[in-house]
């Protein structure tokens, strides 16, 4: 059960790289809304560091694009109908669940 407080908090959609050194959260739609790096990624060099956060915030996007489409896919379900696929032709980078999911894996490695 959600309070009238947490009602108002726009939804967080958050990734993180394999080691959890690097973290992205995004908004639904795909836009960054913050950024967490761990003590650790001082080891490592500013090519492979950009390298990683470029990598997880492009899977955090990917999530939060896949949001919009559950969205939608869940308001035409409460209504018994289907989205029309003329909607997909105004979204087309809201991911499926299975796109997104082998996205993460080969972007990430998991």
């Amino acid at each position: 059960m959600t309070s009238a407080a947490d009602s108002q908090q726009p939804e967080r959609y958050e990734v993180f790289n394999r080691d959890r050194t690097i973290g992205v959260s995004t908004a639904a739609g795909g836009a960054v809304n913050g950024l967490f790096l761990h003590e650790n990624v001082r080891q490592l060099n500013e090519r492979a560091l950009t390298r990683e956060i470029l990598a997880v915030a492009s899977v955090a996007s990917m999530r939060g694009r896949l949001a919009v489409r559950e969205c939608m896919e869940a308001a035409a379900a409460a209504n018994g109908t289907t989205v029309p696929a003329s909607a997909y032709d105004v979204l087309p980078d809201a991911p499926t669940a299975e796109q997104y999911e082998q996205y993460k894996r080969e972007t990430l490695r998991y």
